[in-house]
């Protein structure tokens, strides 16, 4: 296996200095400096995508992903697995304006290999008595994955309301966005769809949102959070130079069956050009479970073909009196093919202190193309 690693990675950079090399090529712009934040603006206006007449856009991706995973588990559990995998995943969006009211239509859809709707990843659960990975998944299928409206009464301040994506957390909700092929965390809060009202403020440089939303945290169901139990969370970002970027957020909501659940984010962002540095800081009451976690990202920009991403992520979660820490390492190479077209690689090691210590790593390779 490792012999088979090596003379890939050299054949990947073989082959990213071949590309760079292609005359004609189509390649990314140049990196910009973000001189506003998207917190609150309503990004449909302007968004790019293929023109379905005078109001209507379309966009999405397609994913597709082969991951290698090895558990070592300590050797008196004798526990030790090995999980390998292709996958898919696929988004279709479609982007309405009839200023100043618009609306979006995210639909998803995954194949049963896929651990969630936009990025693939073989994680193990630290849950599990014995570490093991999910092989649950998602059943094949297409999905609604958020459909909303919105209304500008203004070019500062608008009201969106629907099924949108949760306001906290640094890390993009799909493939497109992230700087790797997966996220950073195991068992992070992470971001949720969500049924809601949110008012929205965005001058440029500084953005507000406040929402009121049912079953805000991902997972919980009716069970836990009745249909009148209705959460908030408020967010607020500022970009204090051109580049550097800093958001705080809060959601609470109150449980039926469980202690309130309650979350805290903060990020802070910088961004000049070609180097990308982030650091995450997240708090979290989970029903009688108290969470906490911090994110370091790097990511350098090389040139229009080639660039690479390190994070690190820890965790730490009290469960009943016990305790869970997770340590992990990403390093990422992402390969620019054409404007539409990206070949990234990915190797993580994550080391777990649980009731059952283990470390993992995993090997991903990802072909992502958009339109």
């Amino acid at each position: 296996m490792k012999l088979s690693l090596s003379l890939l990675f050299a054949f990947l950079f073989a082959g990213g200095t071949l590309f760079a090399q292609v005359p004609g090529m189509m390649t990314m712009q140049p990196a910009s400096v973000p001189d506003g934040t998207d917190l609150g603006a309503n990004t449909t206006v302007n968004a790019a995508g293929i023109a379905l007449g005078n109001r209507v856009k379309m966009r999405g991706f397609v994913d597709f992903t082969y991951s290698y995973g090895d558990l070592n588990a300590h050797p008196d559990l004798n526990a030790s697995q090995k999980d390998a995998r292709f996958s898919t995943a696929a988004d279709i969006d479609f982007l309405f304006d009839f200023s100043p009211l618009t609306a979006e239509i995210h639909f998803n859809a995954t194949n049963s290999n896929s651990i969630s709707a936009t990025t693939t990843r073989t994680n193990p659960d630290p849950f599990l008595p014995t570490p093991a990975y999910s092989t649950t998944g998602t059943a094949d299928g297409v999905g609604i994955e958020q459909v909303y409206g919105r209304y500008a009464f203004n070019r500062d301040f608008n009201i969106s309301f629907g099924r949108q994506l949760t306001a906290l957390g640094y890390e993009a909700d799909e493939a497109p966005g992230l700087y790797s092929v997966t996220s950073a965390y195991i068992m992070g809060m992470g971001t949720n769809y969500v049924d809601g009202v949110r008012a929205n403020f965005n001058n440029g440089r500084f953005g507000l949102s406040l929402g009121l939303h049912d079953n805000y945290f991902a997972g919980q169901g009716d069970d836990t959070f009745n249909q009148d139990k209705i959460a908030i969370d408020l967010a607020a970002s500022f970009m204090i130079i051109p580049g550097l970027e800093a958001q705080l957020g809060y959601a609470n909501q109150d449980a039926d069956t469980a202690d309130d659940w309650s979350q805290f984010n903060a990020w802070i962002a910088y961004n000049p050009g070609d180097l990308t540095l982030a650091f995450e800081y997240d708090n979290a009451d989970k029903g009688p479970k108290d969470y906490w976690s911090m994110l370091l990202l790097a990511n350098y920009q090389f040139n229009e073909m080639f660039a690479a991403t390190f994070k690190y992520s820890h965790e730490d979660e009290e469960v009943g009196g016990g305790d869970i820490e997770a340590d992990r390492f990403t390093f990422a190479l992402l390969f620019t093919i054409t404007q539409n077209l990206f070949f990234n690689v990915e190797y993580s090691h994550s080391e777990v202190d649980a009731a059952s210590d283990y470390d993992v790593e995993e090997f991903y390779l990802e072909a992502l193309l958009t339109f």
